[in-house]
């Protein structure tokens, strides 16, 4: 009888379990932002994670220094990007200064990690957007922050560079984001001589990467410079564009 008992009960526990397994899940919020950054300090004022920060830094620069156009003399270099803003190599070649770093952050969260960012905000935020996830910058920061320390997998780099439009107006971005809007880069090296990494042609090399290296796969590269060092900022203005939706 006791055996007997004892198997009821295993089955039913058994049971149990599997039916609170089959419960309804907790409710997810898609988060999706991309920032332009020119420093470390100023992606970790953000309040996205310093470590995170830094590794999208040298990922950029490992990016930079793969994909960066190279000139044969600074006037073709400075048509395409910014006055006196590219430098000499080594080699008596001229590229542009690497402006910053766009850091792509993709994935989702929970609603309780909604309500426990919501917690540390001031009370005048976090009564704002009622139980769902449509809140201040703040709390995207927060949630971002979060989502990015949990899982690495959920964001990418890439170098950004000055430049100057036809309207004579300074911005930055990505080579692929210069592409996409016409730019050739046919003065460069890669453009005139062919791309040492491809067959195609140059921009067509740089779209074939168009998808952002994950930094997560990227982490502890050797010879792109210590974290420390990815705390300083680039060359330009300080007041160049910090995010952007």
């Amino acid at each position: 009888m006791k055996r007997s008992k004892y198997v009821q009960l295993s089955l039913a526990a058994s049971v149990a379990m599997a039916i609170s397994g089959c419960g309804p899940t907790e409710k997810t919020y898609p988060v999706q932002k991309k920032y332009n950054f020119q420093s470390v300090q100023q992606c970790a004022d953000e309040k996205l994670p310093v470590d995170v920060c830094s590794d999208a830094y040298m990922t950029a620069m490992a990016e930079h220094r793969r994909i960066a156009p190279v000139y044969d003399n600074q006037a073709d270099c400075d048509a395409d990007f910014v006055a006196d803003w590219c430098q000499q190599d080594s080699a008596g070649k001229f590229i542009p200064k690497l402006g910053g770093f766009e850091l792509t952050a993709d994935g989702e969260v929970t609603q309780s990690q909604v309500d426990a960012a919501k917690a540390q905000l001031p009370a005048s935020e976090a009564n704002s957007g009622g139980s769902g996830f449509s809140g201040t910058s703040l709390l995207t920061g927060l949630l971002i922050g979060n989502m990015l320390s949990s899982n690495r997998n959920s964001y990418f780099s890439e170098p950004v560079y000055r430049y100057r439009d036809d309207r004579g107006n300074y911005g930055s971005s990505t080579l692929n984001q210069r592409i996409s809007k016409g730019s050739t880069f046919t003065k460069s090296n890669q453009a005139r001589y062919g791309s040492s990494s491809s067959s195609s042609s140059y921009t067509d090399s740089i779209r074939s990467g168009s998808k952002p290296i994950s930094v997560a796969s990227s982490t502890s590269r050797g010879g792109f410079g210590s974290k420390a060092s990815a705390r300083s900022g680039w060359g330009g203005s300080s007041s160049a564009g910090r995010s952007s939706s």
